[in-house]
């Protein structure tokens, strides 16, 4: 099970949760994204952005399809 840990008082989820806000067709490149940030002058260690990227890629099979026939299904009602 993961666990939504702190990095400097910001949920690992925050981090997803901002990446997938705005990096539409890149989600893979969250892990390049994250070396690249400092908070309270501190960079992201590797550790963190290993655990945050297991966190984002690590979904679960069911709700990954119903989410995918649920967006499908947007699209074609217009």
């Amino acid at each position: 099970m993961l666990e939504n840990e702190k990095f400097e008082g910001i949920h690992y989820s925050r981090f997803i949760a901002s990446w997938a806000n705005v990096a539409g067709d890149a989600p893979y490149a969250i892990d390049e994204w994250l070396e690249t940030i400092t908070v309270n002058g501190k960079p992201l260690p590797e550790e963190v952005i290993r655990k945050i990227c297991d966190m984002a890629w690590t979904g679960k099979l069911e709700l990954e399809t119903s989410a995918r026939l649920f967006v499908k299904k947007l699209k074609e009602q217009g």
